[in-house]
């Protein structure tokens, strides 16, 4: 038997506050803080460009004294900090202190909860980060969004929450226009091995897994609605909405 723990989502969303040309400038930013042990690096890496002292980048490196912020790694967050362009590091050329942050949810989370009295308590969340964008700009060119779907069990009571899967089978998604509930895409992910079908999310605990969303998925503008749950047991199933432009 295997515990699901979160694990290292290396893609997000971001909104920036304006930034102007100078030496420095104070954003605000959405996203996973990441962090990487074994080169001592920390970043938000971003799923839409940011751009800010003439840099457009997907990873805005984290400096100053990043450890403080250790409690949020892989969390969603909203940091507050100064931008300094920093040619020096390579690409990109600047780095961000967080000076302010705080957890919060994806924009557009969708919710469920699995409520079997004393036994069972579990809330499910899905996003889809980032939830409004495009795959291509003004001028036709790619936007190199690299969207993807977060699902999450967060187990409420003081047990274990125990899966017996019947194969290989894990989350089942599937996407179709909100509009008219038509079909655009579907897909399942797989555990790694026939052990792997037996699995528990513990106490407290939290269970995440990110699914990468393809243009094939949702390929012209409009409303679309993202449908996620573990294949073969009831009652985990959530949606969320997204927007193409």
């Amino acid at each position: 038997m295997r515990t699901v723990v979160a694990f290292v989502v290396l893609v997000v969303s971001a909104t920036l506050a304006s930034a102007q040309q100078g030496a420095d400038t104070v954003v605000t930013a959405q996203g996973f803080l990441q962090r990487d042990d074994q080169v001592g690096v920390w970043t938000i890496v971003v799923p839409l460009p940011v751009q800010a002292l003439g840099a457009r980048t997907y990873v805005v490196p984290v400096v100053g004294k990043p450890e403080h912020w250790n409690k949020f790694v892989n969390h969603y967050i909203e940091a507050t900090g100064r931008v300094t362009r920093s040619p020096e590091r390579g690409n990109p050329p600047i780095t961000m202190e967080i000076e302010n942050a705080k957890e919060v949810e994806p924009p557009g989370t969708g919710h469920a909860s699995v409520d079997r009295g004393m036994t069972l308590h579990a809330d499910v969340t899905l996003s889809v980060i980032p939830n409004r964008f495009s795959w291509r700009d003004a001028n036709g060119n790619d936007t190199g969004v690299n969207p993807f779907v977060l699902y999450t069990i967060l187990n409420r009571r003081s047990t274990p929450i125990f899966y017996v899967l019947p194969n290989n089978d894990l989350l089942c998604i599937r996407v179709r226009t909100a509009k008219d509930s038509i079909k655009t895409w579907d897909s399942t992910t797989q555990v790694p091995s026939p052990d792997a079908r037996r699995f528990a999310v513990q106490r407290a605990g939290i269970y995440r897994d990110q699914i990468r969303l393809p243009r094939d998925a949702a390929p012209l503008p409009g409303r679309y609605v993202a449908h996620v749950g573990v294949c073969a047991v009831d009652d985990y199933d959530v949606s969320a909405e997204f927007e193409i432009r």
